[in-house]
């Protein structure tokens, strides 16, 4: 009997430690990667005003109210708006953890404190990051501009920046404010983009993310 349970305990040991060493492991590959593979500027453009503000979505809480991540792009963008950044502000996402529509939900918000609808467009079929910036852009062929401040949250930004370098546009990506109370989970889901990241690195883009299906998608004015 001991003799089985000595074997039990060196081969739960061989199971387990390995896996103990990969978590680690992990770690340093997805925060390295990134800063050699996928490294794309904040900003490629000198101009001080651009021809959208583009936001990108973020679900609405489980009644239909703005979600505190999506308020504060929603306001930052507003900002930009009023010091003449920009005239437009595009909303970008579907109903992707709920059945509420992000952009709509962003839109109606941005109008609830004094954006006028002629100034907002939505995009309602976006339904991850790749999709929010091939969209917005598309929808900034259609109407003639090629310029965007890009508003996201900032554990967000170098995904963003880097998807948006490749879309051929001059850019700005600004990151809004975030609570102090949120700094915690933000952190871990910067673990989350970094593994997205090197994903991304290792894999290129994929059709599975809908990066080929934005000529298609419902666009249409708030």
């Amino acid at each position: 009997m001991r003799w089985k349970s000595r074997t039990i305990y060196r081969a739960a040991l061989w199971f387990v430690i390995p896996i103990l060493l990969t978590i680690p492991v992990s770690l340093v590959v997805i925060n390295i990667v990134p800063l050699f593979f996928c490294r794309a500027p904040l900003v490629n453009s000198k101009r001080k005003t651009f021809d959208v503000i583009i936001v990108l979505g973020n679900p609405a809480n489980s009644d239909g109210s703005i979600g505190e991540i999506a308020r504060q792009r929603v306001l930052k963008a507003v900002e930009l708006l009023h010091t003449g950044r920009a005239k437009y502000i595009l909303f970008s996402g579907a109903a992707v953890y709920n059945h509420y529509v992000e952009a709509d939900v962003m839109a109606s918000f941005a109008h609830s404190i004094g954006v006028p609808r002629s100034a907002l467009v939505t995009d309602t079929q976006a339904r991850n990051t790749y999709q929010n910036l091939f969209n917005a852009t598309e929808i900034m062929v259609k109407n003639h501009w090629s310029s965007a401040l890009i508003v996201t949250s900032p554990y967000h930004v170098r995904r963003t920046a880097f998807i948006v370098s490749h879309r051929g546009i001059d850019y700005q990506v600004v990151p809004c404010e975030v609570p102090l109370a949120a700094w915690i989970s933000q952190l871990l889901i910067g673990q989350w983009e970094n593994y997205l990241l090197t994903r991304l690195a290792f894999g290129g883009y994929s059709k599975s993310i809908g990066l080929t299906c934005a000529l298609n998608q419902n666009l249409r004015k708030f």
